[in-house]
């Protein structure tokens, strides 16, 4: 059981604050104390929640709260971080930020746990008062690249053509460069070609020059680059963040030039994130998102749809990863 409910708004927790996130088996960065931080540059209000039994911290939850067109809404990305079957810690928290919610005047509050996917686990987030919804913000399913062997033995597990597009890359003098706060633009101007080019969702073109800033310093960010040559221009990147042992790839973006497309560029980039995330003691490199679909069908799809997710998992599935499902989104409706 808990013993208390603490506020945390004090930049003296910081630290006791992520080292919690950090060690728990279902942390995430977006539960971090920078991320929240940074997402105060995009309107955001950060509240903290830890749930303590005597000295100890039992569980955290970081509430977002947004200002919507007409009300706020709160998210919760990727918690509470908190043993899904420690129920009384889990409702402590869940209370808690709907709480919180209710204080800043928001109509929705939405959770997007970092937890495996567990009829028992969605039965009891229904049974605090939340309904599963039908849109959402963090990917249902991602695929994880065990990065515990060695360096050999990871590329060994790539797909044969995964391994044939590096060695191209290569061959064709692709350069990879680790940018800097300065390259954040060429990102953006890149990310926005390739959303409009797709017709994907654009994050807010400010959002990557604020978390460049946010996690300064701290080598848990990079910025990939890829170029034909000393002299080319950037026709490829990926930003990557490492929290605790697991890297995450959050953005990527591309030029659809057709002398971009033939260098080959991608497969390289992640190979070199990879090896620098091995490097920092990561176990884990999440590719963040793939196809909302049961293993089966991804394996008999993936070669006949086209566009979109389908062409992700493609691409993500020649780094053999382990497809893993996520709890998913819950909504809870103020009343």
């Amino acid at each position: 059981m808990t013993d208390s409910i603490r506020i945390v708004d004090h930049d003296d927790d910081r630290d006791r604050w992520d080292a919690f996130v950090e060690a728990h088996p279902s942390g995430h960065f977006f539960q971090g104390w920078t991320w929240g931080e940074m997402q105060r540059g995009l309107g955001a209000r950060p509240r903290r929640i830890a749930a303590l039994a005597g000295n100890d911290i039992r569980g955290v939850v970081q509430v977002l709260i947004f200002q919507g067109a007409t009300r706020p809404f709160a998210v919760v990305p990727r918690g509470p971080v908190a043993d899904p079957d420690d129920v009384p810690i889990v409702r402590a928290l869940v209370d808690a930020a709907i709480a919180a919610a209710r204080e800043e005047g928001a109509f929705l509050l939405r959770i997007e746990p970092q937890w495996v996917w567990h009829a028992a686990h969605v039965e009891m987030m229904q049974g605090f008062g939340f309904a599963v919804a039908k849109q959402w913000i963090m990917p249902r399913r991602t695929l994880l690249v065990d990065l515990r062997p060695t360096a050999g033995e990871i590329w060994a597990r790539f797909k044969s053509n995964t391994r044939n597009r590096v060695r191209l890359a290569e061959k064709l003098g692709v350069q990879v460069r680790v940018g800097g706060e300065a390259d954040i633009a060429v990102f953006e101007d890149l990310f926005e070609d390739m959303t409009k080019r797709h017709g994907l969702r654009r994050a807010a073109r400010e959002t990557f020059g604020l978390a460049a800033r946010a996690f300064a310093g701290t080598d848990t960010m990079r910025l990939y680059l890829a170029r034909g040559g000393d002299d080319g221009p950037d026709v490829s990147g990926i930003i990557v963040f490492v929290f605790g042992r697991t890297a995450t790839y959050l953005w990527g973006a591309s030029s659809d030039a057709d002398d971009a497309r033939k260098l080959n560029p991608n497969q390289l980039l992640h190979w070199t994130a990879m090896q620098w995330a091995k490097s920092r003691g990561c176990e884990t490199y999440d590719t963040f998102g793939i196809p909302d679909h049961d293993v089966d069908v991804l394996e008999a799809e993936y070669g006949r749809q086209t566009g979109g997710m389908w062409s992700l998992y493609r691409f993500k599935r020649g780094f053999s990863g382990t497809v893993v499902r996520q709890l998913g989104t819950f909504d809870y409706v103020m009343r």
